[in-house]
This record gives structure tokens, sequence and C-alpha cells, in this order.
């Protein structure tokens, strides 16, 4: 029950996450393209998902709430990059 329950949050917070930000996207160009991304989007993403791992972790699902956690890292990890790409053009 837990697990189904913890994975009902977790769906629920990717589904908000998927809601435009109000921060203009960063044009970065990469090997002759050109990527938009929005740094300030994935921040706010990444913030959702801990407050769902967090929610996860107090449920007692570790192991959802480790791959949120990871998953909101990972999405700070894409915000830097596009950050640097943008400094560095």
């Amino acid at each position: 029950m837990t697990t189904v329950l913890a994975a009902a949050l977790l769906a629920g917070g990717i589904a908000v996450t998927a809601a435009p930000a109000q921060a203009a996207p960063v044009k970065a160009s990469v090997a002759g393209g050109v990527i938009h991304c929005a740094p300030a989007e994935l921040r706010q993403q990444a913030a959702q998902l801990d407050r769902k791992a967090d929610e996860l972790n107090a449920l007692g699902d570790r192991t959802a709430a480790a791959k949120a956690h990871q998953d909101a890292e990972d999405l700070r990890r894409q915000a830097k990059a596009c950050e640097d790409a943008e400094n560095n053009s």
C-alpha cells in the first residue's frame, strides 16, 4: 500500500512540475545548434522533487525517496550546465 501511495505522490509531483515557469529561457549554443533551457524552471522542478522525496521518506519508501532526490540533483546539474554554457558563449 505504501509503495502505491508513494508512486502516486511522486507521479503527482512530476505532473505539477510540468507547469511552465515564469523565468525566461536561456539560449545556449552547442555544436553549432541552439538549445533553449530555463535554469529557473529546472531548479523549481528540483525543489518540488525534493519536497516529494521528503514525503516519500516520511511514508517509509526510502528507495523512491532516494530516486526523487537523485532526479532533483540531476535537474540542478542541468540548470548549472545551461547557465555555464550561456556564460561561456
